[in-house]
């Protein structure tokens, strides 16, 4: 049984490391989840935002998920047919007009128009045209 024991604690090791890998929780994850291009491209464009946020709870996500795509379009800036939602990882986007509202404070607004008990909504990540880089230039 001594003998045994490394080799079930490398085991167990390898597969603690191999699970946290992908695990679907860190923000990376929850960003791809709800990303995408042609929105970005688009807000950077009108000098726009795109938020990135996170549900919280122990609620049912589905409903959250579409608790939030309904409430969204009724937010002050909030750029029509921009939301995305994810169930897994629990997240979701929208892109932002800042000269509406700034995105903390249209979150906010979000989370009052939601009306479900249980559930926090916070912000991962603000795209902005800052932080995302220029096109290549091509070379024709």
């Amino acid at each position: 049984m001594k003998r045994a024991m490394p080799l079930i604690a490398l085991a167990a090791g390898a597969t603690l490391a191999a699970s946290s890998l992908a695990c679907g929780v860190c923000i990376e994850d929850k960003v791809a989840a709800t990303y995408d291009y042609s929105i970005v491209m688009t807000a950077i464009a009108k000098h726009h935002v795109v938020v990135f946020g996170q549900i919280e709870g122990a609620v049912d996500m589905q409903a959250a998920a579409a608790k939030i795509a309904a409430a969204a379009p009724r937010v002050r800036g909030v750029d029509h047919g921009t939301i995305r939602t994810s169930v897994s990882p629990a997240a979701f986007s929208f892109a932002l007009d800042p000269a509406a509202q700034a995105p903390a404070a249209a979150l906010a607004e979000m989370q009052k128009r939601l009306r479900m008990q249980g559930v926090k909504l916070s912000i991962l990540r603000v795209v902005t045209s800052e932080s995302v880089p220029p096109a290549p230039k091509s070379s024709g």
